[in-house]
């Protein structure tokens, strides 16, 4: 896993540890869920890794940013879909 969002040759990886509700957790644990919505309050970058904590159980699971789409153009501002895999 590498990010690729660094101006430099330098490959940096970034954990994004992030809180997750019960049910979200559930469908990206059994892969129905493939995306992430959250606010672009962060420096997300492809290759960083999601840490995702489900509120609930505590359980963490991980998952690499492949794509990232920002929702600007469609009147969200600050809202990225991030796909993970």
């Amino acid at each position: 896993m590498e990010a690729r969002c660094t101006k430099s040759n330098t490959i940096v990886l970034i954990v994004h540890e992030l809180l997750i509700q019960d049910k979200y957790f559930n469908d990206i644990k059994s892969g129905i869920k493939k995306f992430e919505i959250r606010r672009n309050n962060r420096d997300y970058c492809v290759g960083n890794v999601l840490a995702l904590e489900n509120i609930k159980t505590k359980e963490v699971i991980r998952k690499q940013i492949e794509y990232i789409t920002d929702c600007s153009v469609y009147d969200l501002p600050n809202i990225i879909i991030l796909g993970i895999k």
